[in-house]
């Protein structure tokens, strides 16, 4: 019977502990909240047009829709080796934007260069490359290199590529 119980307080002494830790505002069992975010540094955000994603900010025109079903977060990427992307996907009157991050845990993006059929180009004041039709899909898409990161943006035109990443 002895032991019946020291087994029984053990468990209570565990268990309250357990509660009292996950009481505090800083350590939760809680994993959702307005903005998503991932162990590996994933964050996302989306709020009054502005997005915030992997701590780079971006300007989304008015008019499009988040379509949160599309949302990926710090996901093993198969295009950039060792790397990990986020994306968000707006959509209005059936055009659609995609800015993607591309990031290292533990090293850093330093350049890109043209692959395929892209150029080298400035747009609103940052030097990347540029395909005006790198998915077959008769839409331009903008990459470069920002505090370490590779960008991505696909957007119907190159005024709406500007407007989303002109500060």
């Amino acid at each position: 019977m002895k032991k019946v119980l020291m087994i029984f307080a053990v468990l209570l002494a565990v268990c309250l502990t357990v509660c009292a830790v996950s009481a505090d505002d800083s350590w939760s069992f809680n994993f959702s909240s307005s903005d998503s975010s991932n162990s590996n540094g994933g964050s996302m955000s989306f709020e009054n047009g502005k997005l915030k994603l992997q701590d780079l900010e971006f300007t989304i025109p008015d008019g499009f829709e988040e379509n949160q079903s599309a949302q990926k977060l710090a996901e093993d990427a198969t295009d950039v080796k060792d790397a990990k992307f986020s994306v968000c996907q707006f959509i209005k009157d059936g055009k659609e934007i995609f800015v993607k991050v591309f990031f290292f845990d533990n090293d850093e993006f330093t350049a890109v260069t043209p692959i395929d059929n892209e150029v080298n180009k400035t747009m609103a004041g940052i030097d990347g490359v540029y395909d005006a039709n790198k998915y077959n899909d008769s839409t331009p898409t903008f990459r470069f290199v920002k505090d370490g990161k590779l960008v991505e943006i696909n957007a119907p035109d190159d005024e709406t590529i500007e407007s989303i990443i002109k500060h």
